[in-house]
């Protein structure tokens, strides 16, 4: 990484940002870390790094973080949980989509006026490529229902461009993420869940789950490579939904879920009863987006890029109870 020294991580209090914020103070990095909330979260604590609050979309924000800094991680990068159908129509300043045009215009700006390097946290989602029509039709009308595979497509599509203009920009698409340090909203969090027997079923999907050190080992080892404006996935084990929820169960010692249900049936009834919810203002428990996700890996997936740095992805038992240990400490099960 020659004499790369400065980093600033954008998301280091989220699970992949945080992971990557670690392995930057092993190399002995001086690592800032900006986030919306006025004191450092719990996965922070302890850590050798300066914290900067403040909101990334106000005007010249993220120039002036960037500023000393010769690494800019963009682990952050915007998108809605809640199902937004109509959100691949609406152009108006509001909508996600808009909204990260604008920050990944205005993030691609500040880090080439400085003259930093880059590295995007994407998802695999944008590089899965559907198999047969069917699955072509499925891809269309999931980027329809939920915004996320838009707004997700176009960051890196930005980005990509934006290389091939000269921005020193890394592009690391993980798979399904597991490990410590997780501070998402509890109920989107699947091992904690199944851990105190709040999950009845499971779906007959196959997965690919990869440890967040291990992506954060990735980062760090292309950035060595300087392969820049290329997607690389980061994938670590394939396991059958069923498989790993029974595995987390069983390391948390509690029993599996008894239920199995259709993959397609169950994501078209969580998406219908998260709208009929969210009309009436309420939470699903059963957010539609992440088996939107899931069922992107029958879709044909470039080769993992760990083995090409000589990365082995860590056992996926080591991973999970590494997890479980985490989610135990900060209260979630």
């Amino acid at each position: 990484m020659g004499k790369l020294k400065s980093a600033l991580v954008l998301g280091g209090s989220g699970h992949i940002g945080n992971a990557i914020t670690r392995a930057l103070l092993n190399r002995g990095f001086r690592v800032t870390v900006c986030g919306r909330r006025p004191s450092p979260p719990a996965n922070l604590a302890g850590l050798r790094i300066k914290y900067e609050s403040g909101d990334v979309d106000t005007a010249g924000q993220i120039a002036r973080w960037i500023k000393g800094h010769d690494l800019v991680v963009d682990a952050a990068a915007p998108y809605t949980v809640a199902v937004s159908p109509l959100a691949a129509i609406d152009r108006d300043r509001s909508s996600p989509v808009m909204k990260a045009e604008r920050r990944t215009r205005s993030l691609i700006d500040a880090v080439s006026g400085s003259g930093a390097r880059l590295i995007y946290i994407g998802s695999f989602v944008t590089i899965a490529r559907p198999r047969t029509q069917a699955q072509q039709l499925e891809a269309q009308t999931i980027r329809l229902a939920h915004s996320y595979f838009e707004v997700k497509e176009l960051i890196e599509n930005e980005l990509m461009t934006a290389s091939r203009r000269g921005l020193k920009a890394l592009i690391i698409d993980p798979t399904y993420c597991l490990g410590p340090w997780d501070l998402h909203d509890r109920q989107i969090c699947t091992v904690p869940l199944l851990a105190s027997g709040e999950v009845p079923g499971s779906i007959p999907q196959m997965l690919n789950v990869v440890d967040v050190r291990d992506v954060a080992a990735l980062a760090l080892a292309v950035l060595e490579s300087e392969r820049y404006g290329e997607p690389l996935l980061a994938a670590g084990h394939n396991i059958g939904a069923r498989e790993l929820y029974g595995m987390i169960c069983d390391l948390a010692g509690v029993p599996r879920p008894r239920f199995l249900t259709a993959t397609r049936p169950t994501i078209v009834g969580a998406y219908l009863m998260e709208m009929a919810l969210g009309l009436v203002g309420r939470r699903t428990p059963l957010p539609a987006g992440g088996m939107m996700m899931a069922a992107h890996f029958d879709q044909e997936l470039p080769d993992n890029a760990l083995p090409d740095f000589g990365i082995t992805p860590r056992p996926l038992e080591d991973t999970i109870l590494d997890a479980l240990e985490w989610y135990r400490q900060i209260g979630y099960c």
